[in-house]
C-alpha cells in the first residue's frame, strides 16, 4: 500500500508539473515569438534606414552591402522598384512556414528580414537540460515526500490488519491505532465492536456448555445407575434385564453424544489456524524474552508433554500477555515459563517467578477472567518462596 500510494503521489505530481509545462510553454512560445518579432522588426527598420541613406548618397545596394547586416539565421530580400532584388542568407538560415518575416517599404522599393523557421526551438533548446533537470528533482522530491506522507496513512491501515489477524486467531485485547482518516476510523470502530461481541458470545457459549453439561449428563447419570442396580437384581426376569442392559447402552450413546454437543458449542466459536505447541511456546517465549531484556531480566521457556498437540495461537497468546506483562510490572528477578501439552488435549501453564509483596493484582484478574470465559482456571500454587501461576486451558 505505501508503495502504490509513493507512486500514486509521484505520478500526480508530475503530471501536474507536466500540464503546467505545457500550458507554460504555449505561452512563453507566443511571448518569444512576440518578441522576436519586435526585435526583428528593428532591425528592418534600422536596415531601411541605411539603405535610405545610402540610396541619397547614390551607392549601390547590392549582396555585398548587405552581407555586413546578415545574421546567422537570418534572410535579408531587398526588392528595388527598379532592379534585381539582392538576397543574403546567413549560414544557419533555415527556411520554413515557422519562420519570423518583418517588411519594410521605402520610397525606392521594400526590404524584408526573415528569421530562421528554427530559431524559437534553439532558443528552447538552450535549456533542455535545465528541464531535465527540474524534472529530476521534482520527481526525486515528490517521491520522498510521498513516501512520507503515505507511511502516515498507510500505517494506521497495517495496524488495523495485524489487529484483524489477531481477531482471527481469537484475541480480543485488540491493539487498535488511533487515527484521524475517517476509514481507518470506521474500520477501528467495527474491529472493536467485533472484538467486544464475540467476547460477549464466548461468555454466553461457555456459560451454556457448563449449564448444559450440567443439565444433560446429571439425569443421564442418574438413569445410568438406576439401570445398573436393576440389571444387578438377581429377582428381574432376564427379558426385564436384557431390556435394561440395552437401555443403559443407548443412555452411553446419548451421554457420549451429549458430551461432544457441550464440546462443540464450547470450541465452536474461536477456531482457525492451528499451530503445533512447540512453534506456539517458541514464539511467545521470544517475544517476551526480548521484553524482559530491557529490564535486565531473563525469561527461561521449556516445552513438556505431547509438542505435536495443535492450538489455536490468540487465546494462548492473550492470556500469556497478561501473565508477562503482570510480571514485567511488578516481577523481581528472572522468569520461568512451561507450556505442557496433556495428552487429552488440555494445556497447562505455568509462570513461575518471585512477585513484589506490595503489588496490585489488576492484570492478574483480567488474566483470570480472560481464562474463565474460555473455559479454564487460573490457580496460585506455592512454588519456592513464592506463589506460582498455573493456568489450565482447554483445547480450542
Amino acid at each position: 500500500m505505501r508503495r502504490r500510494l509513493t507512486l500514486a503521489f509521484l505520478l500526480v505530481t508530475l503530471s501536474m508539473i507536466l500540464l503546467a509545462g505545457i500550458v507554460r510553454a504555449v505561452t512563453l512560445d507566443g511571448m518569444l515569438r512576440e518578441r522576436e518579432g519586435e526585435h526583428l522588426f528593428r532591425e528592418a527598420t534600422t536596415l531601411a534606414s541605411v539603405i535610405e541613406a545610402n540610396d541619397e548618397l547614390a551607392r549601390p545596394v547590392d549582396r555585398a552591402f548587405l552581407e555586413d547586416f546578415v545574421g546567422p539565421d537570418t534572410e535579408i530580400v531587398y526588392a528595388p522598384a527598379d532592379g534585381p532584388r539582392a538576397v543574403v542568407t546567413g549560414p544557419d538560415f533555415r527556411d520554413g512556414d515557422d519562420g519570423i518575416t518583418s517588411t519594410i517599404s521605402l520610397d525606392g522599393g521594400k526590404v524584408t528580414v526573415r528569421q530562421s523557421a528554427g530559431a524559437i526551438q534553439n532558443l528552447w533548446g538552450r535549456d533542455s537540460w535545465s528541464v531535465v533537470a527540474l524534472f529530476a528533482v521534482t520527481g526525486l522530491g515528490s517521491a520522498l515526500i510521498g513516501f512520507v506522507i503515505s507511511g502516515s496513512l498507510a500505517a494506521p491501515f497495517q495496524k488495523l490488519a495485524v489487529a484483524a489477524s489477531a481477531l482471527g486467531r481469537g484475541r480480543f485485547d485488540l491493539d487498535l491505532p488511533p487515527s484521524r482518516v475517517p476509514e481507518a476510523r470506521a474500520i477501528t470502530e467495527a474491529l472493536r465492536s467485533s472484538a467486544t461481541a464475540l467476547r460477549e458470545r464466548l461468555t454466553r457459549e461457555q456459560q451454556f456448555a457448563l449449564h448444559a453439561s450440567h443439565v444433560l449428563r446429571t439425569p443421564l447419570t442418574t438413569l445410568r445407575l438406576e439401570l445398573e442396580e436393576m440389571t444387578l437384581d438377581e429377582d428381574l426376569p432376564a427379558t426385564a434385564r436384557a431390556a435394561a442392559q440395552r437401555c443403559m447402552t443407548a443412555v452411553d450413546d446419548v451421554t457420549l453424544v451429549a458430551s461432544d454437543l457441550v464440546d462443540l458449542s464450547r470450541r465452536g466459536l474461536i477456531g482457525g489456524a492451528q499451530v503445533p505447541l512447540r512453534e506456539l511456546a517458541t514464539s511467545c517465549a521470544q517475544h517476551w524474552s526480548d521484553e524482559l531484556d530491557e529490564y535486565d531480566r531473563r525469561l527461561t521457556a521449556a516445552v513438556e508433554g505431547d509438542l505435536d498437540l495443535t492450538f489455536t495461537p490468540g487465546p494462548v497468546e492473550q492470556v500469556l500477555d497478561l501473565l508477562l506483562r503482570d510480571r514485567v510490572a511488578h516481577g523481581l528477578g528472572d522468569t520461568r515459563l512451561v507450556l505442557e501439552g496433556d495428552p487429552r488435549g488440555h494445556l497447562r501453564l505455568l509462570v513461575r517467578g518471585a512477585r513484589r509483596p506490595d503489588a496490585d493484582d489488576e492484570l492478574l484478574d483480567e488474566a483470570r477472567a480472560v481464562i474463565e470465559a474460555l473455559g479454564g482456571r487460573l490457580e496460585a500454587v506455592r512454588g519456592e518462596g513464592h506463589p506460582d501461576q498455573v493456568v489450565l486451558l482447554p483445547r480450542r
